[in-house]
């Protein structure tokens, strides 16, 4: 194909000749402009500057809230040689107690309270509590869980809100072990 293109250009007068070889020259001057000014246009990002700290976090949610109950200062803590409780926690497991029109009352293994004690849940069933079995075959929504609930049973407990410190909290589900 070049050799077909160059037997064309030498076939040309020699006016012609530079007269294509001048629309070339400026061809690729004006490639090489266009790529200049467009690198030269594209903006450098810089990082923003941060004139003032950020705004401190407002209230904590009532449902992120931890309660009171077992909770202790550092010093007991490293006394017990316990670590560090998360400040949020929504599970736990515990011993049903007794079965109530709308609650249950359980013996918590006390794995939601900074101090580790067992203590009596009290857990409130609503219309979204689940109720499930073991590998989560069968599930029962509402107050509906609570007729297949009996003392003695091993239950894993998960609520609605931060249950740390908590003996008294709305259940979202409740897994029979």
């Amino acid at each position: 194909m070049f050799k077909i293109l160059r037997k064309k250009i030498q076939s040309l007068s020699e006016t012609q000749q530079n007269i294509l070889t001048l629309l070339l020259i400026l061809i690729n001057v004006f490639i090489v402009i266009f790529w200049i000014n467009f690198w030269v246009s594209l903006k450098k990002v810089s990082p923003p500057k941060i004139t003032e700290k950020p705004a401190q976090v407002g209230e904590i949610p009532e449902e992120l809230k931890s309660g009171e109950v077992g909770e202790l200062t550092e010093k007991e803590t490293e006394e017990r040689k316990l670590l560090p409780l998360d400040k949020t926690i929504f599970n736990t497991s515990g011993t049903i107690l007794e079965v109530k029109n709308d609650r249950l009352r359980v013996r918590g293994s006390g794995t939601n309270f900074a101090d580790r004690n067992s203590r009596e849940l009290t857990l409130i069933f609503t219309d979204s509590t689940l109720t499930m079995k073991l590998g989560q075959e069968i599930k029962y929504q509402g107050l509906e869980g609570l007729k297949y609930l009996k003392p003695e049973m091993q239950i894993l407990i998960e609520g609605n809100e931060n249950i740390r410190g908590k003996t008294e909290f709305e259940a979202r589900y409740i897994q029979i072990l």
